[in-house]
């Protein structure tokens, strides 16, 4: 079996989605109440093989009793019991392969059932399969859509090791096997307390049975301790061990897993599985085998696994078109966005920042210095809001990327705007051989921010700051580098003209240059080629402290004004994420 489609109307935070897909290992990421919980949810729901799950008020958008609570899913491969015309073989449909239903299961089109699952405000469940341009409606029982295939790995690992009914141990075992175990097992106990040598439970039974008679209760021929007929007769009883250890004892992680390699081997023919936030109990090497391993599965084309992750290394194992971004807008409105396949490297900016899929806001430093400058704005604007009770970045999901430079910077910032989330790009504006790359950036939707014309980061700063914080700048390099490396590099770029010291004033007046020139030396000793003095995350994050102490200097500069507009798209009055340019529907394939 496989979903294909899924369409849900007014199902918890969601008013209404669509979503089709033709993939059979699914990972949906996004950041944290994006639905992706509820997405699952509704798909259990619409293919569960329950009788009567239960439903309350809160399952129903906004609490609105007015609407009815609609979830429709599109099932292909179908089994073949459920398809003769004694079952639902008459209601089949088609999907095409663009993604659209048709009525009939025609010649290009591949069979499908399209099951609807409606709840009333009467918090009334009904199942039904229904065909498209047609107000037909059918019922589907519960045990037509057990045939479906569908398995939940959630929050009872424990329910599948066990030989309970309708677990998946229960469905190996194949029959009544597991209970009639149970009761010869209970049996062979009931008769082992009866044999046992008399002991104090014995001694009770008579004394009770002497005060039973002197109160005139009964006359017993013997009193004696037992086990009750029937009281631990239930398969749900019998559970799996290793060795005398009962699985339940075990950590969660090797729970989850043994129950879902259960599943699978109980699988027959064909199944859904869905697992919410896959990684949940699992250390990395555990969780990355286990996605080898379901990708392996879902090759083989028998199984579709849809599930959910918090986790970059599930982003970074996984291949990128097994991923759908999800997006909710926070009225109402989810959207579920495949990863494109013709994505120009989109393989390698996932796995070079795959937390950036489970924020909300993409904010790209063009490279190491940039993202450690941005980091430490980032600290000290959080620092700030915290001490006036607003929402840090994190709360918002804001999350920094490193560009890597070159055109890479401007081609991931294009990726994760082509994904749905709110992208900024800060790059330097010293190489004109990136210029079309950064248009073609911003022509996406990225908002793209540069220093003043043919000025790199440590251009800006060091032409901005005012003399105290010049020499600050230069302090900092000297503690990074070494007072001889430093006047080495600056004395190069004044035409090796003798310098003492590190005093920024001293220099100018030894090298008799006017502070225009002095500044310039400085700023191109700070960029030259394998001597940069802060290209690393850390010595970027040193930087920012610098300006932030010299802030209520900077006047009405460019420096500020790029910083103040980072500062407005980190912390967004409005953080949901639009709509995608060019992107008009809830619906992709």
């Amino acid at each position: 079996m496989m979903l294909r489609r899924l369409r849900v109307e007014h199902f918890r935070g969601i008013e209404h989605m669509e979503w089709a897909t033709n993939r059979r290992l699914v990972g949906l990421v996004g950041a944290g109440d994006s639905t992706k919980t509820t997405l699952l949810d509704a798909i259990g729901l619409v293919l569960n093989p329950n009788y009567n799950p239960q439903f309350s008020d809160a399952d129903f958008f906004a609490f609105d009793l007015t609407k009815n609570i609609v979830i429709e899913a599109v099932i292909t491969q179908l089994p073949d019991n459920l398809v003769k015309e004694s079952q639902l073989g008459k209601d089949r449909s088609g999907v095409m392969p663009d993604g659209s239903l048709v009525h009939d299961p025609v010649d290009d089109a591949e069979e499908c059932l399209v099951v609807r699952l409606t709840v009333t405000p009467e918090l009334e469940p009904t199942w039904e399969v229904t065909r498209p341009e047609s107000d037909d409606v059918r019922p589907i029982t519960a045990n037509q859509r057990r045939q479906l295939g569908f398995f939940r790995l959630g929050e009872r690992p424990d329910f599948h090791l066990r030989w309970a009914r309708g677990s998946a141990l229960s469905d190996l075992t194949g029959g009544d096997g597991a209970s009639s175990v149970v009761l010869d097992a209970h049996r062979d106990a009931r008769a082992a307390v009866f044999n046992a040598q008399p002991n104090a439970l014995h001694a009770a039974a008579e004394a009770a049975q002497k005060s039973a008679r002197d109160f005139g209760a009964a006359v017993f021929s013997g009193l004696r301790p037992g086990l009750e007929p029937g009281s631990a007769a239930s398969a749900h009883a019998l559970i799996l061990h290793d060795g005398d250890v009962p699985l339940s004892s075990f950590g969660l992680g090797t729970r989850r897993l043994t129950s879902l390699s259960i599943q699978d081997s109980a699988m027959a023919g064909g199944s859904i599985i869905a697992i919410d936030e896959v990684e949940h109990g699992l250390e990395p090497h555990r969780l990355a085998q286990t996605l080898r391993r379901l990708k392996k599965r879902t090759d083989s084309g028998n199984l579709q696994v849809i599930m959910t992750t918090h986790s970059p290394i599930t982003v970074e194992t996984l291949s990128a078109v097994d991923l759908v971004v999800v997006h909710a807008d926070g009225a109402g409105g989810t959207v579920c966005w495949p990863v494109p396949e013709d994505l120009d490297n989109v393989q390698g900016t996932l796995r070079s920042a795959p937390d950036a899929l489970l924020g909300r806001r993409v904010l790209v430093g063009e490279g190491a210095t940039e993202v450690g400058f941005l980091r430490g704005l980032i600290r000290h604007w959080d620092a700030e809001r915290i001490a006036a009770d607003l929402t840090p970045a994190a709360a918002i999901g804001t999350v920094l990327v490193n560009g890597r430079g070159g055109t890479q910077p401007t081609q991931r910032a294009g990726n994760f705007r082509q994904l749905g989330y709110p992208t900024c790009l800060l790059i330097d504006n010293d190489d004109r051989t990136i210029d079309l790359s950064v248009t073609n950036a911003e022509n996406a939707g990225v908002v793209v921010h540069r220093w003043a014309f043919g000025n790199a980061l440590e251009d800006e700063v060091i032409q901005t700051l005012p003399a105290e914080g010049l020499q600050a700048v230069v302090n900092l390099a000297v503690d990074i580098r070494g007072e001889q490396s430093i006047r080495a590099v600056v004395s190069a770029q004044l035409g090796n003209r003798p310098l003492t010291g590190t005093n920024v004033a001293a220099w100018q007046v030894q090298a008799e240059v006017d502070e225009p020139t002095i500044r310039t030396a400085i700023a191109n000793a700070a960029t030259t080629k394998d001597k940069e003095w802060f290209k690393r995350e850390d010595r970027g994050e040193e930087l920012a402290e610098v300006v932030i102490a010299h802030w209520s200097d900077l006047g009405d500069t460019n420096l500020l004004k790029v910083i103040g507009d980072l500062r407005a798209f980190t912390y967004p009055s409005a953080p949901h994420p639009p709509t995608p340019e060019g992107a008009e529907q809830h619906v992709h394939g």
